[in-house]
Parts: structure tokens; sequence; C-alpha cells
């Protein structure tokens, strides 16, 4: 199995704001991964489309345990993703990955940790 399609920041939103402030919601990064790009299936897609959701991106990554539904994944390129569902499984060769399916949002946000977006 080759998980070379690039590296994912697996996140989660936090208002990262004092006491007091006016909310400042950023994502805050959990877990980096290399993951590999996957064929994203009739079923899956029409199975995401009942349920008015769509699935842009499926990603394989070695088993992360921290990867939950409601997450958040940015790519090296900085496109930003919700996680929409994070199944644990076994790939062909008996090792343990997790498949992310992922859904593009739209409004970005800020992520902490990069330099523009410490200040």
């Amino acid at each position: 199995m080759l998980l070379d399609s690039g590296v994912l920041t697996l996140c989660r939103l936090e208002n990262t704001a004092p006491g007091g402030a006016m909310p400042r919601m950023r994502l805050v990064p959990v877990e980096r991964c290399c993951y590999g790009e996957r064929t994203v299936g009739y079923n899956r897609q029409y199975a995401a489309l009942g349920v008015n959701e769509r699935v842009d991106l499926l990603a394989r990554v070695w088993q992360s345990r921290a990867a939950r539904a409601g997450m958040f994944a940015v790519l090296e390129d900085g496109a930003q993703y919700r996680v929409a569902l994070a199944q644990q499984l076994w790939d062909d060769d008996g090792l343990r990955v997790t498949d992310l399916t992922l859904e593009r949002i739209d409004a970005l946000y800020d992520v902490a940790g990069t330099a523009e977006n410490d200040r």
C-alpha cells in the first residue's frame, strides 16, 4: 500500500480567544499523517447524497485513533476538509489503516501553529 499522495494534518476546532474576549475559532493540529488518495465509489457517493452530504476525497492513513467524525483535515496545499467518517480497517496486507471520508469546506479557518496565523 502506498501512502504517497501527501501529508494531511488532522485538527480539532477550538475557541482560542482568552476568557471574556470575542470567540476566535481556529483549527488546532492533533496529528500529521501521510495519506493515499482512494477512489470514491458509487455506493459511498450515493449514500452521502442520501443524507445531504457530499464526498470530495477519500484518504487512507496509517491507523489513527485520534481521527473522529467532525474533525478537520488540512492538506499541504491549504485545502481544508471536514471529516465526515473515520473508519478503522485492515488493508490487503493485514496492516491497520484508517479511511477518512472528507467533505471540502468553503469557509476556511485559521490554523494554530502557523506563523501567519499566530499573530
